[in-house]
């Protein structure tokens, strides 16, 4: 990490106020730097910025239509932004090149670039030119319950962003979209064909599902229960204790079943891991790059407050919400966009109410559940999302 950004960042974090005053200044500085390389250099029609979770990672939405893009298009030239700290341990396909995300460089590729995806909020500091290029915002869950954006009333403060500025945003459910209209106050066209990363669940390809349980070292007959609870904010950027008993939850799917059971456990992105009681059926997934593919090899989900349950429920597959500690949740992290108690979401709040809904929930009950909440949302999933993403690109590459 530059020293630039290091400095901005904990001024942001321990003086607010200085933050503002200095803000200004800085993105005049990133907005004549790109402003002169994109005279300089003009813009490349054909070239497509991509950056995932503020630079992370190589995956989701962005992953999902960078990979078809190349398949469609194969002239394209697909640069991927990274952090520092991770540039050098990501792993992309050869045609990708790989780009420092707040830097010089990293600034001037995005001035010349026709397009830019992301599934993350730009700042503001940034500058595009809507003449010329276009912004591609595809978020990171369109079936959340959990407010986020400018209707997220506990945020100290509302940073400044350029969702106004996109040219498109994509959505798989006219939910989404409706969060869209508010959480980022976006006006502007939304393309419902689906989420990208999504596609891969419609598909549901065995071929495809079986590749990712070999490269994840899973023996075959074993079923895969799935534990994803999002973060709480006050632990943001530290490892979070696993509020559901996971040991107790494969006993007695084992004993109900007569199957053998493992748990591939996740942390949220925002965490550095999750804490679990030592037991060798549970498989650490935080570090696998595509949560789809873990989706997707899945047999049952159990997460709290996190948009991967409408995911999920793509696949018809048994989805619970194990919510322990609801309140403390909403008393000190976010308030929900509604009631979950009135959804059709399965929920449960201790123990013995996940295992009576284990015990209830069979493959019919099951997919009805999930039709429901395809219903509840408003569902427009096709399954073609990437290639419809790919289509608008290639439509306006020149």
């Amino acid at each position: 990490m530059s020293l630039l950004r290091s400095a901005k960042i904990a001024i942001k974090k321990h003086n607010y106020k200085l933050f503002k005053l200095l803000h200004p200044f800085h993105k005049a500085y990133r907005e004549l730097l790109m402003r002169g390389a994109q005279r300089r250099y003009g813009v490349n029609p054909k070239k497509v910025i991509f950056s995932s979770f503020e630079g992370r990672s190589y995956n989701d939405n962005p992953r999902a239509i960078s990979e078809k893009l190349h398949e469609l298009c194969p002239e394209a030239e697909i640069v991927w932004l990274f952090q520092t700290s991770v540039i050098d341990k990501v792993e992309v396909p050869p045609y990708v090149k790989k780009q420092y995300r707040i830097t010089r460089e990293g600034l001037i590729e995005q001035a010349t670039a026709r397009f830019w995806v992301d599934n993350f909020r730009h700042t503001e500091s940034l500058w595009l030119n809507g003449k010329k290029q276009f912004y591609i915002q595809t978020w990171h869950g369109d079936r959340g319950f959990k407010k986020v954006g400018d209707d997220n009333e506990k945020l100290d403060h509302k940073v400044l962003r350029m969702e106004d500025q996109c040219a498109m945003m994509i959505a798989g459910s006219e939910f989404g979209k409706g969060t869209y209209r508010t959480a980022f106050r976006f006006k502007g066209e939304v393309l419902m064909d689906g989420c990208p990363r999504n596609d891969i669940l419609l598909r549901n390809d065995p071929k495809v599902a079986a590749d990712v349980r070999r490269r994840m070292g899973i023996p075959d007959g074993v079923k895969l229960l799935m534990y994803a609870p999002t973060y709480r904010d006050a632990l943001e950027r530290c490892a979070q204790d696993a509020v559901l008993d996971i040991s107790r939850t494969l006993d007695h799917l084992e004993a109900t079943t007569g199957e053998q059971w493992r748990c591939l456990y996740r942390a949220h992105y925002l965490n550095t891991g999750l804490n679990v009681r030592e037991d060798s059926r549970l498989i650490d997934a935080t570090k696998w790059p595509e949560m789809s593919e873990l989706l997707l090899i899945t047999d049952m989900l159990i997460t709290d407050y996190s948009s991967c349950g409408g995911d999920f429920a793509l696949l018809r597959r048994p989805l619970f919400l194990y919510q322990a500690d609801a309140e403390e949740y909403l008393r000190e992290s976010r308030s929900f966009y509604f009631d979950i108690e009135k959804s059709p979401f399965l929920v449960a709040h201790d123990q013995d109410e996940l295992e009576a809904l284990i015990d209830r929930t069979d493959a019919e009950a099951a997919r009805e559940n999930c039709e429901a909440l395809d219903r509840f949302f408003g569902t427009t999933e096709t399954g073609h999302a990437s290639e419809a993403v790919c289509r608008y690109i290639m439509e306006r590459m020149n």
